[in-house]
């Protein structure tokens, strides 16, 4: 075993310190909190250099897609994909009135949005997206951020990082 010569401070709080002791007991090898500390910041750091981009889905209404639009932007974020799109949640659609009569409507209609981003841009753009697309009402959307093994740029070749630009 490699002899460990430096010495960190961690301060946690107690749900932390609850979080690290769970995953722990289900490893097999983990004598310590610290020991199982290490291997949570290795695992991480591996993930980082795996998956060093994201892909992040949201779906938002319609009338907030402009705003999100200009948010992410700002950020320097440069390619978006947008489709529109139809479905439902938790509230499964709404009820209308039309013309006096009330109808009920299955799939509401929203807009979906796909960035890729690099990791570090990450946090940042999810925060944006959350900002610009909440009414703070039933129905808002989702955001969704799945790891992105591999991007290329079609006309020149570029892969990964420098083909998101």
């Amino acid at each position: 075993m490699e002899k460990l010569d430096q010495r960190i401070q961690l301060v946690a709080s107690t749900e932390f310190n609850n979080l690290v002791d769970r995953w722990r007991r289900e490893q097999a090898d983990l004598p310590s909190r610290s020991e199982a500390i290490r291997r949570l910041v290795l695992h991480g750091l591996e993930y980082e250099k795996s998956f060093p981009m994201r892909m992040i889905t949201a779906i938002i209404r319609p009338h907030k897609y402009e705003e999100l639009r200009d948010a992410l932007i700002a950020l320097g974020i440069e390619g978006i994909t947008v489709t529109q799109v139809s479905g439902f949640g938790r509230q499964r659609g709404q009820t209308e009135i039309y013309r006096g009569a009330e109808y009920s409507v299955a799939e509401v209609p929203k807009v979906r949005i796909d960035v890729a981003v690099s990791a570090a841009l990450v946090e940042k753009a999810v925060r944006e997206i959350e900002r610009a697309a909440n009414t703070g009402k039933i129905g808002d959307g989702k955001i969704f951020v799945q790891p992105l093994e591999q991007v290329i740029r079609i006309r020149t070749g570029e892969t990964n990082e420098t083909a998101l630009g």
